[in-house]
């Protein structure tokens, strides 16, 4: 049924998933920055304190959110065989959310206070059941599983950039740079920079973050290799030998 609002004018129904719906939309499109209470409250014709009857607060509206994109690509039970396949796959589903929604980034990434979204902690939760049972303690385990997230948070926080940098100039990242070339030859004839002035086409691709994304994860999973394999050594080594029970890492 219709509810008036404080306004006086008459709306219809209204929910919680609806305006959560209507704020990743408006996200989608203007970005982050674009969404306030009253803005959402404009795109669905109702008046701002309407919303309020169903989320809380912006705050409690950026968790929401988060939560529903995430939601929206579960990591499959009980996933691929081995660790390094599920990880990696945990990852690429991470990064390809990020794609379809680059502002996701700015609200999960360079904060000690993450969202309040059970399906964005599902990721860290489905990582590190990926890694149990290798002879880690529990805390490595929440660190790797972190470190994933961290890093993909980050890598992607360029995508975010690029679709803000997009929507205001209408210009694409390699638009952006043929337009400075001669900007850049001018800088690389004047400054000592022997590196960076064999700067090419090669480069630029490397540097994309697409590029950068698939670099990083597989160097990602190397390390974390390498210290399943420290475990599974300690694990394995007699005891009073220099990797022995005092060494060893192996949760209860």
């Amino acid at each position: 049924m219709p509810e008036s609002t404080e306004t006086g004018l008459s709306e219809g129904p209204l929910d919680q998933p609806l305006i959560v719906r209507t704020a990743i939309e408006l996200a989608d499109r203007d970005g982050v920055a674009a969404v306030s209470m009253r803005r959402v409250a404009t795109e669905l014709g109702v008046g701002v304190m309407s919303l309020y009857r169903y989320v809380a607060s912006r705050e409690e509206l950026n968790d929401l959110m988060v939560d529903t994109v995430f939601g929206e690509r579960p990591l499959p039970e009980p996933g691929p065989d081995g660790w390094r396949a599920k990880l990696e796959l945990s990852a690429r589903e991470e990064w390809a959310l990020y794609r379809d929604h680059p502002w996701v980034s700015h609200l999960v990434a360079v904060t000690t206070r993450p969202p309040i979204a059970p399906s964005l902690m599902a990721y860290t939760d489905w990582r590190m059941r990926a890694l149990d049972g290798h002879r880690l303690d529990f805390a490595t385990m929440v660190q790797i599983a972190i470190m994933i997230g961290t890093y993909l948070q980050s890598a992607a926080m360029p995508l975010a950039h690029e679709a803000q940098a997009a929507r205001a100039t209408r210009n694409t990242r390699q638009q952006w740079a043929d337009a400075r070339q001669d900007a850049l030859h001018r800088t690389l004839r004047t400054a000592h920079l022997p590196m960076v002035s064999e700067f090419g086409a090669e480069a630029f691709q490397a540097s994309e973050p697409e590029s950068i994304f698939e670099f990083g994860l597989h160097r990602m999973l190397d390390g974390v290799a390498t210290l399943l394999d420290a475990a599974r050594a300690a694990g394995d080594a007699p005891a009073g030998s220099p990797v022995g029970p005092k060494h060893r890492q192996i949760r209860h």
